[in-house]
Formats: structure tokens, sequence, C-alpha cells
């Protein structure tokens, strides 16, 4: 699960209040301090909503690198899977060899003793050299009759041009011959032709003519089958040059083989991809030991004293310590060690060797999707990491209400402060103008009261003194 932290809203700045009296300076002062005292709730819920933030995005950082933990399980299943074998071929330029699900341990003898050969044919030239192929063609019928070794498809194109008589043969037959064009003239003086190749190795003729009843080939090749000898049986024929030599095993014959030589294919057992794939869980477990020791300690992170700490560390312990019953049966027997730093690393000497001399007992240990340590494992990770009821997802759901219901107080709180800050500028413009005109009635009054009795006015709100 992942969701963005939530921005943080910012308090609106106190207005600026200008007033007309003397007392205007003072008014603002009044107008500042009510409002921030007003503010401090809301300041106290955006803390609170930084404080959140903060926990969620720590939260996401522990749920990436748990998401990787997992994945990396994935791996070491996939490597138990392919059944821990791997295939050599003794000779690469005669034949190469992959596994797949059902193959077992064997050795096998293969001699090429013909590669086979595919059909093929050139078409003939049109009435005039063919310069541009999305233009031109060599025929203006309709449909053709595409013909190998005496099996026709009705072939028909979009138009008369090259190119769409090459498209339709790879769409309409796709499945047993298949067409290129080829530049038979020169750069300057373009000729093209349609090349076409049989998709098998056959012994059939390619044979084109168009509706019209014209041939458009001019020359044809015909092909012939591959054929190979195994374990000394009598050759066998081949349509292509993949084979299935034995259950999950297939070879691709690249090479014809000197006479009566015969090339050694060894299927046997391979743990290297078991070891590459525990590397990779040690490296990923490192990764979420690291995520988890940074939210704790004298630096602590967001999470500091939150129980999914514990939560996690115990899954980490489980997984760095498995044991299925004794020490035989144990990761540790098999290289793959804690240190006492909590990293996790894998001796893949030691891997190799344990491996070579009980594979039986690696096999027990590791397991599988219902047994040994991928269950294990499967299950642990999924006690954090399942969409519904993972402590991980579930704690950063939690989360995202808190912070949505915080966004919520924030909003009507900062709705509470605007409309204060609205009525107390209105009281307090009013209580101005008020003043600045009581200041003018006092200014009016002490001037009458000079020009009578001769004193000086030197104060511009109020009566001089005398």
């Amino acid at each position: 699960m992942s969701t963005s932290p939530v921005t943080t809203p910012i308090t609106a700045a106190t207005p600026t209040f200008t007033g007309v009296s003397n007392y205007a300076s003072s008014l603002q002062q009044v107008l500042t301090r009510e409002v921030s005292i007003a503010s401090l709730p809301l300041q106290s819920l955006q803390a609170g909503l930084t404080t959140l933030n903060n926990q969620q995005s720590a939260l996401q950082g522990l749920d990436t690198s748990f998401s990787s933990l997992e994945e990396s399980i994935g791996g070491i299943q996939s490597a138990v899977s392919s059944g821990l074998l791997g295939a050599t071929v003794a000779d690469t330029t005669i034949a190469s060899a992959t596994l797949a699900s059902g193959a077992a341990p064997g050795t096998y003898s293969l001699e090429v003793n013909n590669l086979g050969a595919f059909s093929t044919a050139l078409s003939v030239a049109g009435s005039t050299a063919v310069t541009d192929p999305t233009s031109q063609g060599i025929t203006t019928a309709p449909a053709l009759t595409l013909s190998l070794g005496g099996v026709d498809t009705t072939i028909t194109p979009a138009s008369s041009s090259l190119d769409d008589l090459e498209s339709a043969i790879n769409s309409q037959a796709g499945g047993q011959v298949q067409a290129t064009l080829v530049n038979v003239g020169s750069t300057s003086s373009p000729d093209y032709r349609l090349s076409l190749q049989s998709v098998n190795l056959t012994t059939g003729a390619i044979d084109l003519t168009d509706s019209l009843g014209n041939d458009l080939i001019s020359t044809s090749t015909t092909g012939e089958p591959a054929s190979y000898t195994v374990d000394g049986a009598p050759p066998i024929s081949s349509d292509t040059r993949t084979i299935t030599l034995s259950t999950g095993l297939t070879v691709n014959l690249l090479g014809q083989s000197a006479a009566d030589t015969a090339t050694t294919i060894k299927v046997q057992t391979d743990t290297s991809a078991l070891a590459s794939a525990f590397s990779s869980f040690a490296q990923a477990y490192n990764s979420a030991a690291d995520a988890v020791s940074a939210q704790q300690g004298q630096n602590a992170g967001a999470l500091s004293g939150d129980s999914i700490l514990l939560t996690l560390k115990g899954v980490l312990g489980q997984l760095g310590t498995y044991s299925n019953g004794t020490p035989a049966n144990s990761l540790a027997n098999f290289g793959i060690t804690l240190d006492e730093t909590g990293q996790l690393s894998i001796d893949t000497d030691t891997f190799s060797s344990a491996a070579a001399s009980s594979f039986s007992t690696l096999l027990a240990t590791v397991g599988d999707s219902t047994s040994g340590f991928l269950l294990a494992a499967n299950n642990l990770l999924s006690s954090v990491e399942d969409p519904a009821t993972g402590a991980l997802t579930t704690e950063e759901a939690a989360l995202t209400d808190q912070i949505t219901s915080q966004q919520s107080q924030i909003t009507a709180e900062q709705a509470t402060v605007s409309q204060l800050q609205t009525n107390l500028t209105a009281q307090i413009s009013q209580a101005d103008a008020t003043i600045a005109s009581l200041e003018s009635q006092v200014s009016y009054v002490t001037g009458l009261f000079a020009q009578f009795t001769g004193a000086t006015n030197t104060q511009s709100n109020g009566l001089s003194t005398l």
C-alpha cells in the first residue's frame, strides 16, 4: 500500500489594519494578539499533521523494503521450481540446451547428421522493375495461390503493391511460408522481388500463381529435413532444428557433427541459481533490517516507540535464523547466517559444499509453497504485507484516516480563525473611525478655546497647557 503524505496547510497571515486615528498602531497590536491566540490550536493541529505525515513517509519506506524482501522470496521459489538443474553441452558449436519443468538428471549423446534446409523461392520481375514496393507490384490480380509441397493457400492482398503482397502472405500463410522483400538491383537502380522461405525444414517446393494463371516464381529450391542421432539409435528426421530430447529438455541444433562424432549433453544438479537467489534475499533482508534500525536508537525516526517496529524485527529474526527443526535443516548449515550486527550473508563456498553433500536436505530445508523455509517466509511476510490484513498495510490505512481527520479539523479551525479575523477587523475599524471622529472634535473645541483665551495650542488632540 502506498499513499502520498498530505501537505500541511499554511495559516493565512494576519491582515494589516490601516487606521486613521492616533491609536491605529495600538489597535493593530490588539488584532495581531487576538488572532495569534486564536491560532494556537491551529498551530498545534498542524504540528500534529506534520508528525503524522512523517510517520506515514517512514511507514512507506518500510513497506517498500519489505515488499522487496517478499519479491526476493519469489526468486528463491523460481529457482526451486526450475528443479535446481543445469544443462551443459560439450561442443557448443553443435547444439545448445534449455531446461523446463519436468526435466531430470541425465546424460545424452547427440550427433547432428544434417542441419536440413528450408525451401526457398524468388519472384519473377515485374513488367517493369519494381523500384517502389509501396506502390508497384508484380501482378494486378486480386487473388493469388501460394503452394508449398502441393498444399495451396489463397492469398488476398490489400492492393497490388509488393509491400501489401508480402504482408498478406505473412498474415494469411505465415504458418507455412514467410515472405520478405529483397533488392536484386543496385542502389541507384533497385529491383525489388519477393523472397519466400518455408517455416519448416521440408522437401516441398514453393510456388505462387495469380488468378490470371500467371506463375510468379522465377527460381525455387526445395529443402530437406534435419537429421540427428541420439545415443547411437537410428537417425531421426525433424522438420525443425529445435528438438525435444527428453521431458523438459529442449535442444537447438546449431551445426553438423564431424562424421561419427557425437557431443555429450548433461543435465545435472546445479545450485548456482539458488545461491544467487539467496544472495539477492540477503541483500533485501539487510535493506529491510537497516530501514527498521533507522527508526530506533539515539537518532530514532518518526516511528520511534511504535509497536510495528517490534513486529517487523520479529519477522526478520525468524527469517534470518530459520531452522526446520534441526541444525542440519537450518539456513546456517548452508552458509546463510546472521552476524552480530543483524546483517545476513551467504558464504557461497559453504553453500555449494553443503548442497553437494546434502542435496536432499537442502531441498527439504528450502521447501516450497507448502513446506520448509519458503512456506514460513511467505507466511511471515504476508503477515506484514497482505493488502487486507498485513501489519504494515493496516497501520498505513489507519494513518491515512488520521491524516484525513486532522485535515478536516485544520480546515474547520482555519475557518474559525478567518472568521475571527474578519469580525475583529470590522470591529476595530469601527472603533478607529469613532476615535478619529472624537479626536477631530477635541481638536476643534481646543482651537475655539484657544481663540477666546489667546492660549497657544501645542497639542493636536487636546487642550494646551495654559
